[in-house]
């Protein structure tokens, strides 16, 4: 039933109104609807606040399957939207770095997993530029060697506590390369039998840590998702919006139309 969904989604993507690519994420009806959520939610919001352009981020390309997907919504979304979608994959390269200690959970994740073909993945991509190194380093010099449009949305699958840190400094960057909110999607901020994430190791303490260190900014869950999305699906609970509320476009007015309501 679910394939036969996603074949129809597919047949008619070509066809959608701006109105009809939420319905789709809805039904799952395309292939990684969280990735489709937080792309139309960024260009979305960009639109909203006459911008023209945004860039898209995913962390932790392993394989590159998502980053290829990313770019697949980026394509749609900005048919749809007018908004064009610049695309980003950071990664080692090399597969995961060597964890830094317990917060990393190293007795599920080790050095050299999920290492990339960079030849095979580069042959394939259509829009998607590699940015290659530890996060620590590539996020420090990304605007200044791409001069990115401004970034609206982000998937963080980097596995460590300590990665996720590193590429939380993503963050940081001048608000003119950012929106004043952007749509995340956190992998690893789920339990599983064998990986017991929680709030004291991993990806949850790092969020637990940003959060802490400036209330200017937050970085929360919409809990909105599982509510209004259903059937309820895991994904529902690993988008998150980050917020600057001092960003100089924070209080811009993104709504329309006239809000009184009849007695």
């Amino acid at each position: 039933m679910i394939s036969t969904i996603k074949r129809i989604g597919q047949n008619i993507i070509g066809a959608m109104s701006p109105n009809d690519y939420p319905k789709l994420i809805k039904l799952g009806a395309i292939d990684r609807p969280n990735y489709g959520y937080i792309v139309y939610q960024a260009a979305d919001l960009a639109r909203r606040l006459g911008l023209a352009r945004i860039s898209v981020l995913e962390f932790g390309v392993a394989g590159g399957r998502g980053l290829l997907n990313l770019e697949y919504h980026a394509a749609r979304v900005g048919a749809i939207t007018g908004v064009t979608i610049d695309v980003y994959g950071f990664d080692t390269g090399e597969g995961l770095p060597p964890p830094i200690d317990y917060r990393d959970l190293p007795y599920i994740w080790q050095a050299n997993h999920f290492r990339m073909d960079q030849a095979a993945l580069k042959a394939k991509l259509t829009r998607a530029k590699l940015v290659l190194g530890l996060a620590a380093d590539t996020v420090k010099t990304f605007c200044a060697e791409f001069n990115p449009a401004p970034i609206g949305a982000i998937s963080f699958d980097l596995d460590y506590y300590s990665s996720t840190v590193d590429a939380f400094k993503i963050f940081d960057v001048a608000p003119e390369y950012r929106l004043p909110r952007i749509f995340t999607y956190l992998d690893d901020n789920y339990s599983s039998d064998l990986g017991h994430v929680g709030p004291g190791v991993g990806v949850p303490l790092a969020v637990n840590e940003f959060n802490a260190a400036d209330a200017s900014r937050h970085l929360g869950a919409l809990t909105h998702l599982e509510f209004e999305y259903r059937p309820a699906r895991r994904w529902h609970r690993q988008i998150y919006s980050f917020a600057d509320f001092r960003h100089p476009q924070a209080d811009t007015y993104i709504l329309s139309g006239d809000r009184q309501l009849a007695i």
